[in-house]
Order: structure tokens, then C-alpha cells, then sequence
């Protein structure tokens, strides 16, 4: 359900002469209402630094936030905000941004706006696939696919002149080029699939072998404007409209692969209007309503003038735009914008609904403007960082022929800091130098010498893609993150519990306080609907065993092995589980890997007497843990092998999926109320390994003996979340153990 909204100062009708459903918007008659004019002193200072930037773009956001518009969330209008507001959550790392536009995407049930081969009602999809490219979560992509993918299975063969509601099928306008690409862009990059980008690419040239002008280097609205002119005898050429075709290269850009083969026309293009824009910059920064004609529109528009600096400054952040020559442009147009902010956050003169040049006033705000604005404010955020920083490239190349996603790669510290010899641990920092996103990274001491070993970083790939970035060390300034969404704790307010999770999963172990009650060593499930830690939160309830919108605790270990516990088979074949932990020990606690220690009292078994040290790590975005264990015996120990397992329920049955590399049990214990929980192990490449099946365990041996350490992966999948099908499963669990033998690699 949609909440109502307060009515701003224009109205908004949905007619045209010539096409009277569904046309594109114009202007409303203006309501007399009293003049509000730009005070002589800016509400806000225009200093280039972080905390001014973050100052203005905090108060435009939660204005906008708190002032929201007259209009559906999955409208153009907001679609365009939700473009700027989701750049401005990665500049402040702050979680109501994100919280704030996952309600939207949640509200809407990730559709996309009700017309469906319409290029505006796609742009709420750019938003949703945000969500998806860090979540990956099912439900996040399949409403856009399902669209998009009818949208790209049709032809495209009429003619881009205005008439018979051809915008409704067509990017017959050039605001279609901000609106549809991007969200077709991001779908490759979600999927791996090639025709999304062939789509956007023949779709893009077909629009622009139209509209632009190749004489001028600027974009006509669409086809009524060919021969309109202004009063000063140019071409309508509308401020807003190219506008959003020079964000939309932006958008596109920042998705499509480094050695796309047209990758270069669209820079080419990029840089053509880049060049004509900055030479008809107004003194004062701004461009007005119409480029070629600013006399008659003597105003400093908001929504052109925001994107075309975002341009700018975008452009220069990744290489595109010279800095010797945009640089002073961009900060004009950014110090231009800030005068245009309220003292309570509204950003005025912009330019309301429309398809061509109109006057506006300094109390007129809409929604994109404000979008255009943070987007502006995150690439003058980001390039104060880039500007301080000393900084390499490197490559990283993916081997596999599907998406990954949310890797977390390993760098060897030596190597990073022979690129860039100032790094520390304190200032470093990794850039995709695709999206042009600061990416979350954490350096580790892996031998517990005190000092780094290896630099973590989280990235995505698209199939087989070598792909670049930047390796950062930071001045005063650094990027901002979102919160940890790691947590490995002891839990003694909870019977010594050991817990921990990352933002897919997560897992307990019992402790000493149990131990009364035969507890046993075995690993308990926990399953999330959400995508941030719930540990602490559900440790507060009384009961955390149905779900309560974030997931439940619905796996039952009892005396198994539960998820991936260790055991031991003795020279006759029986099964021997380990105890509950008896000390415990927080080697590292995220924001990128968790590792920790527990260490186990002996279990006899005959005349030998075995104890356990066992390491566990898990990365973000894995649904898996490793754990690696060493032994200590005492006593005959001969024909003692470790194994690891998986709780089975009556009657015991074979795995429910297996391979060379895995092996899989479709737990059902809530399958009837909430979906099945898969468990899994993951095996080495040789595939030799014996799986006996053992009372209420699956089990595999992991060596002949306890000489030497062992170590194995584990992990579950909570179909109804992750994975709603089996063969969903199947195939996720057939790329995760492929991800796990075929790690990518830092060149």
C-alpha cells in the first residue's frame, strides 16, 4: 500500500496534444503562492572538503526522506532519486539510507513500474538490482528479469517519431537513456547473460543515431523538437534532457565490462557532450533550462546543472575527463548547487515535470533534482579521497563461466605494498575501477606474528572477466562503510553458547554450561531472511524458534553432528562425536572474514584419550565455513580416523545430492512450515573420500589418521531465502564448490 504524500507546488497532469495516454509529462499550471527567494548568504558552505560535502548532501537527502513527493515509489521521478540516494548510502556508509531504500524495494515487492515496456517504469529496477548485486537474494531479480526479458525478446523495428504512443514500446525520447540502459546494464552484471547488453547496445544506437545531433553534440528531447526553435533563434536543445542521457553513459558505463567491444563509442560520446557542456557552462557554474538559449531562461536549473557536474566528476574519477580541464568546471557547478540549497535541506530551482525549457523559482524542488544532487555529492566525496591518495592498479580474473559475486580475494601483503609503497593498514583502501566504488576490504595477520599477511577485498565478476582496480593508500580522508556484518562471540548469557554469522548465515556451537544437560559438539543452523546480523538481536527474545521476520533457529542437532561437526570413527567403524567446546578464543571478527578458535577435552575411545583444537573462518557473502583442526593423543590411537557429517532424520537416507565435490542432505525438519535446510560438505578435488553412513549422521572420513591436521568446508542454504527450487540448490551448490577449487586470483 502506498502512503499518501503532501502535494508540491506543481501538479502533475499525464496529457499531451499529441498522445493523449500514458504521453510523457508536461508542465502544470504554476499555483500563485508567495515568492520565496535565494537569500544572499548560502545556507551552506561550498568549501571542498568531507565534511562540508557530507553536510549539504545529509541535509538534501533527509529532507527529500522526510518531504517525500507525490508520486509512486516505482515512478520515474523517484526512480531518479533512489539513482542518487543509493550513491549517497556507499558515500556515508550510514545504515538509514540503506534501511530507508530496502523498505522501498520491499514495498514495491522489487516490480517494476506497472507499464511494461515503457523505458521510465524500468528505472526502479536500478534499484532493486543495487540490492541484488550485494544481497542475492532470489526475490530481488526475478520481477525485473521476468520484464526485461520480454522487453529484450521483442523486435524494436519502429520508427522513433513521436506518434501512436510510441514512447510506450520505444526509447523514443532521450530521458529513456537514464531510465532503461542502466537497469539492462545491471542485469548482465547480475546474470552473466550477453543479451542484455546486446539489447541496450542496439537500443542506445538506434535512440542516439536519432536524437543527437552530431553538428551540436547534444541530444534532442525527441522528435517534435527537430525543428522548434528558441527565441534567440537555436535549436530546443533542454537542459534536463541531455541531462539525463549524460548520467545514463555514466550509469552504463559503471556496469559494462572494461573490454566491452563498444565500450569505446559510448566514451567517445561521453566525451563529445562532456566537451560541449563545458563550453556552454554559465559564468556562475550553472547551464539554464535551455543550453543554447540561457538568456531567455536566466535561472540556475538544478536538475541539468547537478547532472552534468556528476558527469564531470565522474568522468575525471575514472580517467575518462581530464582533470586540467573539468576539474574547475565541475566544482563551479557544485558550488553553484549548494547555493541552491535551503537552510532545512530542499533543493531549489528545479525544473518540475516537463519535456522542454521552462522557467523555475528558487522554491521549486522535485525529487530527481535532489538524485542528480547526490550523485554529485558522492563523486566530489570520492574524488577529495582519490586526490589524496597515492594509488596503483592491478587486475583480478575470474576463471569461471558465470557471475561471481561478492567474492571476498585474497591480495598477498607484500605485493600490495610493493604497488604502493606508503600503504599501512590504516589507509588502505580497494576501488573497482569498473563501478568506481570503494570496496570493503580488511588486512589480516594470518601467523599471529603482529604483522599483515594479506589484504581482503570484496568484489564481483562477471564471467571470465578480468577486471581492474585501484589499490588506495588514503590521506586524512577515507572511505566510509557500511556496519560490520560480522560476529564471532561467546554468548555465556545464553549457556556458554558460541555463535557466529556473516550477513547470509549463521552457525552456533554449545558450550561448558550445556554439557549437564549431554549436549554434544554438533553445529547448529541458523537461518536469516535478512541480509545484516541477527545474533545479538535474537539472543534478547524469549523465543527465537519461529520465524520472526528475520529467520528462525528451526535445525535440531541433538547428539549428531549437526551441520559439519567433527567426529571420530574407531577401528570398528562406530561413531564417536565430540563434546561441547571447553575454552574458546576470537581471532578475527570482520568486517570481511571471522576466524576463532575452540578447544575440545579429550573423548576416549578405547585406549586412546583425543583432543581437539579447531579453527573456524567464514568469509562475507559465503554460506560456508572452514574448519581446520589438529589433534593431540594419547594412548593407542591405531585405526581412529576424524570424520565430519551431517545430521540426518529418521529414516536415514542417502544424501539428497552429491557429486565429486559435494556432498548434500535436504534436511526437512521445517520443510513443511518454512522450507527445507540443505546442509553440505565440500570435498577436495581427488573425490576419494568415504562416506559412511552412520545412526542420524551422514558422515565422511578426512584422513586415515590423526597425525596431521585436517581441514574441511561446511555450510547450509535455507531454500525458502536463497534458493527456492531444488535444482536452485543443485546449481548453487555446484558453483560453490567450483568457487571453492578455483579461487580467483590477483595478477
Amino acid at each position: 500500500m502506498y502512503k499518501k504524500r503532501a502535494l508540491l507546488p506543481s501538479l502533475i497532469v499525464f496529457a499531451t496534444a499529441t498522445c493523449p495516454l500514458f504521453a510523457q509529462e508536461q508542465e502544470a499550471p504554476v499555483k500563485e503562492a508567495p515568492a520565496v527567494t535565494e537569500p544572499a548568504t548560502p545556507a551552506f558552505s561550498s568549501e571542498l572538503n568531507t565534511k562540508s560535502i557530507l553536510k549539504v548532501a545529509n541535509a538534501a537527502a533527509d529532507w527529500q526522506l522526510a518531504n517525500p513527493y507525490e508520486r509512486k515509489d516505482w515512478d520515474w521521478t523517484e526512480g531518479a532519486l533512489w539513482t542518487g540516494l543509493l550513491a549517497h548510502a556507499q558515500t556515508t556508509g550510514d545504515e538509514k539510507y540503506y534501511q530507508a531504500l530496502l523498505k522501498v524495494s520491499d514495498d514495491l515487492n522489487y516490480q517494476l513500474g506497472p507499464r511494461h515496456g515503457f523505458g521510465d517504469d524500468h528505472c526502479v529496477g536500478q534499484l532493486h538490482l543495487w540490492h541484488y548485486l550485494r544481497d542475492e537474494l532470489p526475490h530481488q531479480i526475478a520481477p525485473t528479469r521476468e520484464v526485461m526479458d520480454h522487453f529484450v525478446a521483442r523486435p524494436h523495428d519502429e520508427s522513433l517519431f513521436w506518434v501512436n504512443h510510441v514512447h510506450m514500446r520505444e526509447w523514443a525520447w532521450c530521458d529513456a537513456l537514464y531510465m532503461s540502459p542502466a537497469t539492462l546494464a545491471m542485469l548482465h552484471a547480475a546474470t552473466g547473460d550477453e543479451k542484455y547488453l546486446r539489447k541496450m547496445d542496439t537500443l542506445w544506437w538506434k535512440t542516439s543515431d536519432y536524437l543527437y545531433d552530431v553538428k551540436s553534440h547534444l541530444y534532442w528531447r525527441d522528435s517534435k523538437y527537430f525543428e522548434s526553435k528558441e527565441a534567440n533563434g537555436e535549436k530546443v536543445f533542454w537542459s534536463r534532457g541531455n541531462g539525463w542521457v549524460f548520467a545514463g553513459l555514466c550509469h552504463v558505463l559503471q556496469y559494462m565490462p572494461h573490454d566491452h567491444p563498444t565500450r569505446p563509442k559510448y566514451i567517445k560520446q561521453f566525451k563529445e557532450m562532456a566537451a560541449k557542456l563545458k563550453s556552454i557552462q554559465q559564468k556562475d557554474g550553472s547551464w539554464h533550462a535551455s543550453l543554447l538559449d540561457p538568456e531567455s531562461f536566466p535561472v540556475p536549473e538544478s536538475s541539468g546543472t547537478a547532472f552534468f557536474t556528476y558527469g564531470f566528476l565522474w568522468g575525471i574519477n575514472n580517467g575518462i575527463l581530464p582533470a586540467a580541464e573539468y576539474k574547475q568546471p565541475a566544482i563551479r557547478g557544485w558550488q553553484r548547487l549548494v547555493r541552491n540549497v535551503h537552510a532545512d535541506g530542499k533543493l531549489g530551482y528545479v525544473q518540475p515535470i516537463g519535456q522542454d525549457p521552462k522557467l523555475v523559482t528558487y522554491d521549486e524542488s522535485a525529487v530527481y533534482g535532489v538524485g542528480g544532487f547526490l550523485l554529485c555529492a558522492h563523486e566530489l566525496h570520492k574524488h577529495l579521497i582519490l586526490s589524496e591518495a597515492k594509488s596503483a592498479t592491478f587486475t583480478a580474473n575470474s576463471p569461471s563461466s558465470f557471475p561471481r559475486l561478492n567474492e571476498v580475494i585474497e591480495m598477498d601483503w607484500k605485493k600490495a605494498a610493493s604497488l604502493v609503497p606508503s600503504l599501512t593498514t590504516k589507509n588502505a583502501a580497494v576501488r573497482d575501477a569498473v563501478t568506481g566504488y570503494f570496496l570493503p576490504t580488511q588486512v589480516v595477520d594470518n601467523n599471529g606474528d603482529g604483522k599483515p599477511d594479506t589484504l581482503l577485498f570484496k568484489a564481483s565478476f562477471s564471467p571470465k572477466e578480468s577486471r581492474q582496480f585501484q589499490l588506495l593508500a588514503c590521506g586524512k580522508d577515507q572511505p566510509k562503510h557500511r556496519n560490520n556484518m560480522l560476529l564471532a562471540r561467546f554468548v555465556p548469557e545464553r549457556k556458554d553458547d558460541f555463535v557466529w554469522e556473516n550477513d547470509r548465515i549463521a552457525y552456533r556451537a554449545y558450550g561448558p554450561a550445556l554439557a549437564v544437560e549431554n549436549a554434544r559438539g554438533g553445529i547448529d543452523v541458523w537461518t536469516k531472511s535478512v541480509r545484516r546480523s541477527i545474533a545479538n538481536e535474537w539472543y534478547k527474545k524469549d523465543d527465537y524458534h519461529t520465524n520472526n521476520g528475520t529467520g528462525l533457529d528451526g535445525y535440531k542437532v541433538g547428539d549428531t553432528l549437526g551441520c559439519g561437526g567433527l567426529g571420530y570413527l574407531d577401528a570398528k567403524g562406530k561413531l564417536h562425536t565430540s563434546p561441547v567446546f571447553a575454552t574458546h578464543k576470537v581471532l578475527e571478527s570482520g568486517p570481511l572474514r571471522l576466524k576463532f578458535q575452540l578447544s575440545y577435552k579429550p573423548v576416549e575411545i578405547g585406549d586412546a584419550k583425543v583432543s581437539e583444537v579447531r579453527t573456524i573462518t567464514m568469509l562475507a557473502g559465503d554460506h560456508h565455513f572452514t574448519v581446520e583442526s589438529s589433534f593431540k593423543v594419547e594412548g593407542d590411537a591405531k585405526g581412529i580416523r576424524p570424520v565430519c557429517g551431517l545430521a540426518v532424520r529418521k529414516p536415514t537416507k542417502r544424501p539428497s545430492f552429491e557429486s565429486g565435490h559435494f556432498m548434500a542432505y535436504q534436511d526437512p525438519i521445517i520443510a513443511e512450515t518454512e522450507g527445507p535446510i540443505t546442509t553440505f560438505l565440500l570435498n577436495d578435488d581427488k573425490g576419494a573420500n568415504k562416506r559412511p553412513a552412520k545412526k542420524n549422521n551422514l558422515t565422511e572420513i578426512i584422513a586415515d589418521d590423526l597425525s596431521k591436521p585436517v581441514r574441511y568446508e561446511a555450510g547450509a542454504v535455507w531454500q525458502k531465502v536463497d534458493a527456492p527450487s531444488d535444482n536452485n540448490v543443485k546449481l548453487m551448490l555446484y558453483r560453490i564448490s567450483h568457487e571453492k577449487r578455483h579461487p580467483i586470483v590477483v595478477k
